[in-house]
């Protein structure tokens, strides 16, 4: 219950605002704690995941070269290709995939295989269908698109 008779808040949560909250903190230290030993252990998902997401890229970059832009599932990766053409944007938006799975497996190590496995697949899955699936069939989700 609020002490009314004492208006000014109390001093305590100022003086101690240069602190980080508990919750970053204990992020920070899962971490820290989760990376040790990571690469020494998922270094064959890493270069699998890596392999597939070149062969995504050149695929990507292949079919772009085309002029064919639009066709791009990928939303942030057909504006940074608007931005940046069609070599370097599909290039920069996977190395940013790249960049951000290595933390997101990290805090999530329990399950990074799986993480590793379900974006190598997915990859591949693209570079085929880049290359060759087109040809073939066209998914049923590619018609509201």
């Amino acid at each position: 219950m609020r002490n009314l008779s004492n208006p000014t808040p109390s001093r305590q949560g100022i003086e101690n605002s240069h602190e980080q909250p508990a919750f970053i903190l204990s992020y920070r230290d899962q971490f820290f704690t989760n990376l040790d030993g990571f690469f020494k252990t998922f270094w064959p998902y890493l270069i699998a995941a890596s392999i597939a997401a070149a062969l995504d890229f050149v695929s990507t970059s292949r079919f772009m070269n085309e002029g064919n832009i639009i066709a791009e599932v990928n939303l942030i990766i057909r504006w940074i290709s608007f931005l940046l053409g069609p070599f370097w944007g599909p290039l920069v938006g996977k190395l940013g995939q790249l960049v951000f799975l290595i933390p997101f497996t990290v805090m999530f190590r329990k399950w990074a295989w799986i993480i590793f496995v379900i974006v190598t697949l997915i990859y591949l899955y693209a570079a085929w269908f880049n290359t060759w699936g087109i040809d073939l069939y066209t998914p049923r989700f590619f018609q509201f698109l």
